[in-house]
């Protein structure tokens, strides 16, 4: 089955469904499946072509597809800090951390199980 045969399909199947958490699932499943396959590409693409250059404005000249173009941006980014070995290595207490911590937020998730 090609790629497009299964995204018919899925699509079939989707507009078939009567249940919300059904469709979720499905969707899901797509979603990561294009997540994948969008990581992949990227991927490709940045070993391909590399770093987009710069015109002389500084502004980035992409690389062209037929249709598209794509900017490919390669930069370091520091670690995460460790706040739990911080807290220890300077005897910090969750009581003093709460005196700088912002106010809490609540947070819905759902995930679709088989």
């Amino acid at each position: 089955m090609t790629d497009v045969q299964a995204t018919i399909q899925a699509l079939a199947t989707v507009e078939s469904l009567n249940s919300d958490i059904d469709t979720l699932m499905v969707l899901d499943r797509q979603q990561k499946s294009l997540t994948a396959q969008v990581k992949q590409l990227k991927d490709n693409i940045a070993n391909t072509f590399g770093e987009t250059s710069k015109d002389a404005d500084g502004k980035q000249v992409p690389h062209r597809g037929e249709k598209y173009g794509v900017t490919v941006v390669m930069a370091n980014v520091k670690g995460s800090v460790d706040y739990d070995a911080l807290c220890k290595h300077f005897g910090i207490t969750e009581a003093q951390l709460d005196q700088f911590r912002k106010e809490s937020s609540a947070r819905i998730t759902v995930t679709p199980v088989a």
